[in-house]
């Protein structure tokens, strides 16, 4: 090799380096802490529905109807056999499971919790700006120890990246089953992984070409329960959430009996929010055993949301596949 060739070379790796050291210096979303302990939460019922009312009414910039929803089957609050707590998606509120949720807590006469999650359902000038990991996972923690104090036992139901919740929380030994619908996880957009990797919200923007997310296909009325325009920030956030909690080690810890519903109807006319592969293989890898598991395609749901009347017409469908499962599975016992 001669002296012009090493050189080349000598400056060549030189800048390799300083490039790829610049990559990995470069600003990223936290990693956040995620305790899993969960709080403490009153165990008489009419003050832990004052406490949800209370911590929902501080909060003054809450959009309306998008408050949490506990209901008790009676009249009288009191514990019942079951309670059914639901977890809505990311930019959601309560309403994304409305009426699926309301009619599954009906027939099984069990309370029902649905939190607004933190850093949802808000006017907002700067829209989920301040979503963080930590706080989101405090109110998930905190709306199970509800839903423990509510019912003897617990069923977990979810949408999208509530359903992500549903899979982690559903790990309490006092859920009695999960139901997991359009789970999120991994989001079907490939170059969704950069967001959570040095850099990643620089790009995100270049690629934007400002600082925000925009959904479309939204109606007037679905707008008033999603937060349709997202700061680019509360992307990295989530993707940071799926990079460290959903992956084979969790999946394979899960064993409780589990229902997945998905929308496919061919390659064009199918989710295209989350990745069907991903969910596909999370099903494979789940802990569970097979006579306890039961995955279910809707191809006439035409939505990734398929648990409310806003999004499809094909909601009970959902409602009823899940009650089957539930009604075969579980109340048996």
């Amino acid at each position: 090799m001669n002296k012009n060739m090493k050189k080349f070379f000598n400056v060549f790796s030189t800048t390799l380096l300083l490039i790829a050291g610049i990559y990995f210096v470069g600003p990223q979303v936290e990693t956040p802490k995620l305790d899993p302990q969960l709080p403490n939460v009153p165990q008489n019922l009419k003050e832990l529905h004052s406490l949800v009312t209370t911590q929902e009414a501080a909060i003054e910039n809450i959009k309306p109807n998008n408050q949490s929803v506990l209901l008790f089957e009676d009249s009288i609050p009191k514990k019942t056999k079951y309670s059914v707590l639901y977890y809505h998606g990311f930019t959601a509120s309560p309403k994304e499971g409305d009426p699926v949720y309301r009619d599954i807590a009906k027939a099984l006469g069990a309370n029902l919790y649905v939190p607004r999650l933190y850093g949802h359902g808000l006017e907002e000038e700067e829209p989920m700006i301040n979503f963080h990991n930590d706080p989101y996972w405090e109110t998930a923690k905190q709306a199970l120890a509800i839903a423990k104090t509510i019912g003897e036992k617990v069923i977990i139901l979810g949408t999208s990246h509530g359903a992500t919740l549903a899979l982690l929380m559903g790990q309490d030994p006092q859920v009695e089953a999960v139901a997991l619908y359009s789970p999120n996880i991994r989001l079907s957009d490939p170059y969704a992984v950069v967001l959570s990797k040095p850099w990643g919200l620089e790009l995100a923007r270049l690629v934007k070409g400002g600082h925000y997310h925009t959904m479309d296909r939204l109606t007037e009325e679905k707008k008033k329960y999603w937060t349709y325009i997202t700061r680019l920030e509360s992307g990295t956030h989530l993707q940071k959430f799926l990079e460290m909690k959903m992956n084979k080690e969790t999946f394979e810890a899960f064993n409780k009996p589990v229902f997945m519903g998905y929308y496919y109807k061919d390659e064009i006319n199918k989710d295209d929010v989350v990745s069907i592969p991903a969910l596909l293989e999370m099903y494979d890898q789940l802990g569970t055993p097979n006579s306890l598991k039961q995955k279910m395609v809707f191809p006439e749901a035409g939505e990734h949301v398929m648990t409310c009347y806003l999004s499809t017409d094909k909601y009970d469908q959902v409602t009823e596949a899940t009650l089957d499962f539930l009604n075969n599975i579980i109340l048996k016992k």
